[in-house]
């Protein structure tokens, strides 16, 4: 990794506070490194790494990053390049964020194991200046549609359920990698995160970049070149044509370890997107891997139905966490452990919590366990077998208990996965 040249100064780049005005449609290219951003606007045609990558399209954005697609010179293919913003470069330099490291781990823990092709690999890494900071850049397969991108493809944004189980089984054999071999936590899995590798990548790059090719944002012609150096571009994620007789070639993937965690040393107290949020982390407890299952069942059956199993608001003097929590007693019909929150009373000094789970499961609407809401018509095309059998194996996941939600290797045995690609 280089470091900063002598010639750049400590002073960077500030933009004009007519510039700042004008409003981006993405990341917001004139907020600096202290400002908890520093993008760097890359522009099509330029090249990196002393010219080995050509930009070529702009794939997608991120709070501390942009993510563009490239051609690798070198080794004559395309890939994905994760370009850090120059605050994200600083906290992985100083310890604060462990993308970089656990990439690393990912790669290189067991090539071998049958779960390190469901989880995203790092081909290469290397740094670059510019006006805004150092950048981390971080070379990878290119992917494909992420869920929701797939749904928004579909007529009926709830997917079947046996396409459900695969996608299930690939994250499955992802998590079973990154918690037994790489003793990784994802802790930010949701359905933006799991993306497809598309098996013909070179095909579906040349047609895309000849049919769709790269645009940019418009912005005022009055303004002088001066006052706005840089051009935003669209991001375009690169798209196929869907067939649903060959989804056996469909290879899902565990994308953005942006936010997750070696075991025993987490970096953060608050993960996962509040929607997914196990009931460990929401009431401050020691969490670990179980998390991860959690945030799995959610998707399901987010999946199946097209909503959120869990939508918790504030309830008069009950915060809305105590609401999640009780939602999740509803939904599952199980009770949360008498241990667990005792120690949630003493940790928050709240001594009422029996009494305000009581009182927010009294004033839900929500009152009726999830197997009455996951039915032959609430979902896709799927008859009462398939329905039933989709609803255990997602009820295991969703044990309040964590020590009860299986391991991604156990849940592996299942013999509902035993014929599924």
């Amino acid at each position: 990794m280089s470091e900063r040249p002598p010639h750049l100064p400590d002073a960077l780049y500030k933009a004009s506070d007519s510039l700042k005005a004008l409003g981006w449609p993405e990341e917001d290219l004139t907020a600096t490194a202290d400002e908890g951003a520093g993008f760097y606007p890359l522009r099509l045609g330029e090249t990196l790494d002393d010219g080995r990558f050509v930009i070529t399209r702009k794939l997608g954005w991120g709070g501390y990053s942009t993510v563009w697609l490239a051609r690798d010179r070198k080794d004559n293919r395309h890939v994905a390049i994760k370009v850090l913003s120059a605050f994200a470069s600083r906290e992985i330099k100083a310890g604060r964020l462990a993308e970089l490291e656990l990439l690393r781990k990912a790669t290189s823990a067991s090539p071998n194991h049958r779960g390190s092709v469901r989880v995203i690999r790092l081909l290469h890494e290397f740094t670059f200046e510019s006006f805004a900071g150092q950048h981390v850049c971080l070379v990878t397969d290119v992917l494909s549609y992420d869920v929701p991108g797939l749904q928004s493809q579909l007529k009926d944004p709830r997917l079947p359920l046996a396409s459900i189980l695969r996608l299930t089984k690939h994250v499955l054999k992802g998590l079973e990698y990154l918690h037994d071999e790489c003793k990784v936590v994802h802790s930010d899995l949701k359905p933006g995160n799991i993306l497809l590798l598309p098996s013909d990548v070179n095909d579906i790059v040349m047609h895309e970049l000849a049919e769709n090719p790269a645009t940019f944002y418009e912005f005022p012609k009055t303004i002088p070149p001066d006052e706005l150096p840089f051009h935003p571009v669209f991001s375009a994620p690169l798209i196929f044509h869907l067939d649903t007789s060959k989804e056996s070639s469909l290879r899902w993937v565990i994308a953005d370890l942006g936010h997750a965690h070696p075991h025993g040393k987490y970096l953060s107290k608050t993960v996962q997107p509040y929607a997914l949020r196990a009931p460990e982390v929401n009431i401050s407890l020691e969490w670990g891997p179980a998390i991860d299952i959690w945030s799995l069942g959610c998707m399901m059956y987010e999946l199946a139905t097209d909503r959120w199993l869990f939508r918790p608001e504030v309830m008069g003097d009950i915060p809305r966490d105590i609401v999640h929590l009780a939602q999740m007693a509803q939904f599952t019909g199980q009770c949360h452990d008498d241990v667990a929150s005792e120690q949630y009373e003493i940790q928050e000094k709240q001594h009422d919590l029996k009494s305000m789970l009581k009182r927010a499961a009294e004033g839900s609407a929500v009152s009726t366990p999830i197997k009455f809401y996951l039915n032959e018509s609430a979902v896709f095309s799927n008859g009462a077998d398939e329905v039933s059998t989709f609803v255990r194996i997602m009820r295991s996941f969703l044990a309040l208990d964590p020590a009860k939600r299986p391991r991604a290797v156990k849940a592996l045995l299942d013999p509902a996965f035993m014929n599924v690609l």
